[in-house]
């Protein structure tokens, strides 16, 4: 550790003093040289900034010169007389280690803990639970949902829109990393990345992911957020429709787990065709009236044209069951058994509450 060190009083400059003989670093002359210096000379790795004074002055400090300066160092408290020492900003695994040798060599009671964390730690299962998201393994979820109500932190990947009740606290817990949703190999090279680390990782997404690898670290989780609007021919065999679906849903990268329901027409939702279907994909059949069918009206394709058009059933019965939500394909499958309109909820993933 490397320590830069800033106080004012006489006694704060003893404690200082004191604490520099026993650890590596130096003297901050004057907090707008220094933060100005970062912006521009190479930074070291293991720095750390020593503020010596009250606490009040300490946050005024972190909040109008090292925020503002996007100053990156953890920064730790320690008060004039050096009895009491407590962490303002975290930064990096190791800032309560270096918390804790500082307090050795001054003799100070700590103020923060690696357990502080615990207290504003979201839960991971609460969020599985309301997106009804299935885990690629119930153990990898139970074991990182685990580390994160002990404080730990994980690296969240999505392809979808994500959001947090709480960023400034919750993203001590989460760090994500979002794409775009044509950025398909992307994600599977962060994927292919994450399994040979060794710290934990959540992958958020309805498309199906290369390559998945058992026994690693790094978790897929597939919310339920796609509802598949279907029309079913009036033979179909309910067997080969529900094969049909799944196989449209999974050509079109989209995982099958994702769908959250079966949009149809009233009279179609006796079909034996659309109940298989529903029971294949473990999910709940919506039916809406023809007449409210006949009336919706969707974009063309490609965004080229504000002109509306008429939709086919089962893209009317999905634009209605997600509230209008991105259609990710449309009308694809076989006509004589089942064709598919896969439409996505616009909201965002809710990643805390």
């Amino acid at each position: 550790m490397f320590l830069y060190c800033y106080a004012r009083s006489g006694k704060a400059k003893n404690t200082g003093e004191k604490l520099l003989k026993e650890a590596e670093g130096e003297w901050i002359d004057d907090m707008e040289s220094f933060a100005a210096g970062l912006g521009t000379n190479v930074r070291r790795a293991d720095g750390t900034v020593v503020l010596i004074m009250p606490q009040d002055l300490c946050v005024k400090i972190l909040l109008e010169r090292l925020y503002p300066s996007d100053v990156k160092y953890p920064v730790i408290n320690i008060t004039p007389d050096g009895k009491y020492a407590g962490i303002l900003r975290a930064g990096g695994y190791n800032t309560y280690q270096i918390l804790a040798k500082i307090s050795s060599i001054l003799g100070s009671t700590c103020l923060s803990g690696e357990d502080d964390l615990k207290d504003a730690a979201p839960d991971l299962m609460r969020t599985v639970m309301a997106y009804q998201m299935k885990p690629d393994s119930e153990q990898l979820l139970k074991e990182i949902a685990e580390h994160i109500s002990n404080g730990g932190t994980v690296d969240v990947y999505s392809d979808l829109p994500l959001e947090m009740s709480e960023p400034v606290l919750d993203s001590l817990t989460y760090r994500t990393f979002l794409f775009q949703s044509n950025q398909k190999n992307e994600l599977d090279q962060a994927y292919a990345a994450a399994c040979e680390e060794e710290r934990y990782s959540v992958f958020i997404t309805c498309g199906n992911i290369r390559g998945k690898v058992t026994g690693s670290k790094a978790l897929i989780l597939v919310p339920r957020i796609i509802v598949a609007g279907v029309e079913v021919a009036g033979k179909a065999d309910p067997d080969y429709a529900a094969r049909t679906c799944r196989e449209t849903l999974s050509n079109h990268g989209i995982n099958p787990d994702a769908v959250v329901t079966i949009a149809v027409s009233a009279l179609a939702r006796e079909s034996d065709a659309v109940k298989a279907i529903a029971e294949d994909l473990g999910c709940f059949v919506t039916f809406f009236d023809s007449r409210l069918l006949k009336a919706v009206r969707v974009p063309l394709a490609g965004g080229f044209t504000t002109e509306k058009t008429g939709a086919d059933f089962c893209t009317a019965a999905a634009c209605l069951a997600s509230d209008n939500g991105k259609i990710l394909i449309r009308r694809a499958g076989d006509r004589n058994s089942a064709l598919v309109t896969a439409s996505i909820k616009r909201s965002p993933v809710l990643l805390t509450e």
